[in-house]
């Protein structure tokens, strides 16, 4: 993990500039010249991703990109891109919390919830845990 996010890290010239990669390109393992506009504000570069993660995963997505592509058509096209490497996505820490109530066990009436507070690891678990702490403190207020 930690080789795949150096390698990453310094083909983004040691930025937060994202290795990027066409679709196309990735499954034929060769350097894509230039890199279609992304919406990953720091911006991209073309780097061979193929050979920044590690060999078994880069064969197995290659194998599974043209699968997809078999039942589902319209994905993999010359505007599709692959940016890496995002392989941590929980906070380091655990902000404390009731398992019941979910409140800090220090402070009354502070939920502490998501990724930042060390319970969730991306964008659906952070939302699950957003909204079941938003219904604790509901309850919370109305006793």
């Amino acid at each position: 993990q930690k080789e795949m996010e150096s390698l990453a890290f310094n083909s983004g010239g040691g930025k937060q500039i994202a290795p990027a990669q066409r679709i196309t390109d990735f499954v034929s393992q060769k350097i894509s010249k230039n890199i279609p506009k992304s919406s990953y504000v720091p911006g991209t570069v073309s780097s061979p991703l193929h050979d920044i993660l590690p060999k078994d995963i880069s064969r197995r997505l290659r194998k599974s990109l043209i699968i997809f592509n078999q039942r589902m058509k319209g994905y993999y096209t010359e505007e599709a891109q692959i940016l890496a490497v995002e392989s941590r996505t929980s906070s380091p820490l655990r902000i404390p919390r009731d398992r019941e109530t979910l409140m800090h066990i220090g402070v009354s009436g502070l939920f502490p919830s998501g990724e930042g507070a060390g319970y969730a690891g991306g964008i659906v678990s952070a939302a699950i845990d957003g909204e079941r702490c938003a219904e604790q403190a509901f309850n919370f207020v109305i006793k």
